[in-house]
């Protein structure tokens, strides 16, 4: 049982490469100033279209500094309530009597 192998990168013997293919060679391509416009056009999305009439903007901009208080005026403090733990209460109450 012996095997002769190819040597690692090697490539196999029965691998037929295809002939190399010469690519034509590239000429310049001119386009216009106006198929340069057109396709910056094309790209460029469209401004959407005002949908609200200016009353609305003007009372929802009113609204908007109405419901704002202005920062001189003081909130008062909230109350710091301690958490409760009750799924623990048993076992802190049952360690709480061994101690005694």
């Amino acid at each position: 049982m012996t095997e002769v192998l190819a040597p690692f990168g090697a490539p196999p013997d029965d691998a037929q490469r295809p002939p190399a293919v010469k690519a034509p060679s590239r000429t310049p391509v001119l386009i216009t100033e106006q198929q340069v416009l057109f396709a910056t056009a094309a790209a460029v999305p469209l401004q959407p279209a005002r949908t609200r009439p200016r009353w609305a903007q003007a009372l929802r901009a009113f609204m908007t500094a109405a419901s704002v208080k202005s920062s001189g005026e003081r909130q008062p403090k909230r109350r710091h309530y301690p958490s409760r733990n009750f799924f623990l209460e048993d076992s802190c109450m049952a360690r709480e009597m061994l101690r005694l």
